[in-house]
């Protein structure tokens, strides 16, 4: 059926909205929607897989490659469905100013990807046509195929914006009309997470409902169709020889934050992922042979992840017997001694990294360049990785005695930092990493996970017992 990118003139217009929207209407129709999204973003990717009942995956020109970005595409695209692909920020705001590299437009122009684009009517009716005719001509490459209104006042409001386009031909595909009831709450970071029941099935209904009565489906399936073909992906490598090993992998309420592509490589690598919740459970998933511990909301979650004592003891002991870890922000404030809220109350956390945690700290948004510097469970030193790092708490008291593995260059070209903190095979970072930049560390890192399950199991053979 073909694909459609959905783009705001800025944050906050609407267009996960709308994406969301129109998941559940042709979900609901049948038809299989593949969702994307556009950047370093979890929470609204999450939100459409839930919505489309299919994991969404990111498409970052800057992060991974253009090469990437269209075999990650084709290769997902649903034979018979949509492709929906929701930006980020407005349309053309990606790594920079001086270009935009990394954004919707430019994954727009990678792809061949038909854009709509959504604008806020809040607070204008006429003004839109000037806000139109300067997206559709500030690049000319890049060609719009239709706009959506968001918050539409009523009938006369929606008259007098379908007439302040009409010159520039472009067809209104949708106005959605201004209803509190389709919003979904926001926290820091970003809106709720689906594990925070942010989304329930009547709202899921409500969106549906919106999208059948408010957007022209047909016109938009029209323009997804005329959507060019996308080269044909190449096969996946053959998995690296070795047994199937069992790494687990954190998710609940306070851990979620995972690129799918991440997730994608650890499997082809041949590793089984197995889902379990630091908050809930009591000991990890048995016979482990690594752990990956993702981000979310810990701080949010601190007294819970607090309590459950039995479950800090045992990853405590796990790193100790030398099991391999990565954890990426989220994970890594729930490895460090401590969180400290707002007001001043600490938190216990599992202690493996010698750093308390402030939460609110410092804001932090920034994509990142990461060099490999010794040897860790993501391969060997002198491996170039690229992701992102966004936060919005802080390091008290920095770790100061475990030996750091990156060598960090943040964006605008930032000098080398040390980050990367690690702790005989636990690696902890605030940086979330996007292995499509060198996929290769996927087999590392199930390599260095079946190397210790061997030797766990070669151990518990010979009676010296192993990892709990």
């Amino acid at each position: 059926m073909g694909r459609v990118l959905v783009a705001g003139t800025g944050t906050g217009t609407g267009k996960t909205t709308v994406c969301l929207a129109l998941a559940a209407a042709l979900t609901r129709r049948g038809l299989p929607v593949a969702p994307f999204k556009v950047g370093p973003d979890f929470i609204d990717a999450a939100h459409l897989a839930a919505v489309a009942g299919r994991p969404a995956r990111a498409l970052d020109p800057w992060m991974t490659s253009p090469d990437w970005v269209r075999a990650c595409l084709a290769k997902h695209q649903p034979p018979g469905g949509l492709a929906l692909i929701e930006g980020m920020m407005g349309l053309f705001d990606g790594v920079g100013g001086a270009d935009d590299r990394g954004s919707a437009a430019d994954v727009a122009r990678l792809t061949g990807t038909p854009v709509l684009l959504v604008l806020d009517a809040r607070g204008v009716s006429r003004s839109a046509g000037a806000l139109a005719l300067g997206f559709a001509r500030f690049d000319p490459a890049l060609s719009l195929a239709g706009i959506i209104f968001n918050r539409v006042g009523g009938a006369f409001h929606r008259e007098t914006l379908a007439a302040a386009v009409a010159p520039l031909g472009l067809p209104v595909l949708g106005a959605l009309p201004w209803d509190e009831g389709l919003a979904i709450p926001e926290r820091h970071l970003g809106l709720f997470t689906p594990e925070a029941r942010a989304l329930s099935r009547e709202q899921v209904a409500r969106l549906a409902s919106a999208a059948e009565a408010h957007l022209d489906l047909e016109r938009i399936l029209g323009v997804a169709e005329a959507a060019p073909p996308l080269p044909a992906p190449s096969d996946a490598p053959a998995p690296p020889p070795g047994p199937a090993v069992r790494i687990g992998l954190a998710r609940d309420a306070a851990f979620s934050f995972y690129y799918q592509d991440n997730l994608d490589l650890l499997e082809a690598a041949g590793a089984v992922l197995v889902p379990f919740s630091p908050l809930a459970d009591k000991r990890l998933p048995a016979d482990l042979g690594g752990l990956y511990l993702g981000g979310g909301y810990p701080e949010a979650e601190a007294e819970g992840l607090a309590q459950n004592g039995v479950m800090q003891e045992g990853i405590r002991r796990a790193v100790a017997s030398g099991l391999p870890v990565l954890a990426e922000c989220g994970g890594f404030m729930y490895l460090c001694r401590a969180i400290e809220d707002d007001a001043g109350r600490r938190h216990p956390m599992v202690g493996i990294f010698d750093a308390v945690i402030r939460f609110p700290g410092r804001g932090t948004l920034a994509y990142c360049t990461v060099d490999l510097a010794r040897p860790s469970p993501l391969g060997p030193a002198g491996l170039t990785l690229r992701g992102h790092e966004f936060h919005v708490s802080s390091l008290l008291e920095a770790p100061t005695t475990c030996a750091h593995a990156y060598r960090v260059r943040r964006l605008p070209a930032g000098r080398p930092e040390a980050e990367g903190y690690l702790v005989g095979n636990a690696l902890g970072s605030y940086l979330h990493l996007h292995w499509g930049s060198c996929p290769e560390v996927a087999r590392h890192f199930v390599a260095a996970c079946r190397s210790h399950a061997s030797a766990r199991q070669m151990a518990l053979r010979s009676g010296a017992g192993g990892v709990p």
